[in-house]
């Protein structure tokens, strides 16, 4: 299904994708028209090519579901462009571990049969700063990703390592 056709959950209503993408929720709470205006910028220059990117290394169109107003914070817009605050937290991480499962067709195959859906979202109370198998969950087809969204750019590698680990153990 194209992206534009594919749903997104965005809080408890169902939204297009596409919508999601140019235009983040209005009034998030917490967020100033900076933040907002930083969020849909994100999404469209950066994310959307992301997005393509982890459903290759999937080899499915799994639903992505990120919680723009949790992983957002408040004052840090300028950041949310660079590599270090979503893209190497997130993103690339995902991107490693997606495509060393699926770098035969066992893990190709269960990544198709198997993960449906990435929820992204960040809980202060209970995500890791640095033991990020704690920040992860996979049951019923949702792999879930709790993370501090701008701590310790530069443990990609440990991130990949520690998703790739909670996917295969439940795949």
């Amino acid at each position: 299904m194209p992206l534009s056709r594919r749903m997104v959950l965005a809080g408890a209503v169902a939204i297009p994708a596409h919508a999601l993408l140019a235009c983040p929720a209005a009034a998030q709470p917490g967020l100033g028209l900076a933040e907002r205006r930083a969020i849909a910028a994100y999404q469209e220059a950066v994310f959307s090519g992301l997005l393509a990117k982890i459903r290759a290394a999937a080899g499915t169109d799994v639903e992505m579901d990120v919680g723009w107003d949790r992983i957002a914070q408040p004052g840090q817009a300028a950041q949310y462009a660079g590599p270090g605050y979503w893209t190497d937290i997130y993103s690339t991480p995902l991107i490693r571990a997606l495509t060393a499962i699926g770098a035969d067709t066992m893990g190709r195959d269960a990544l198709k049969a198997k993960l449906r859906r990435i929820a992204v979202a960040y809980n202060p109370d209970t995500a890791p700063a640095s033991n990020y198998p704690n920040g992860l969950r996979f049951a019923d087809g949702t792999l879930t990703i709790n993370w501090h969204p701008n701590s310790n750019a530069s443990d990609v590698a440990d991130r990949a390592e520690a998703l790739q680990k909670v996917l295969e153990a439940g795949l």
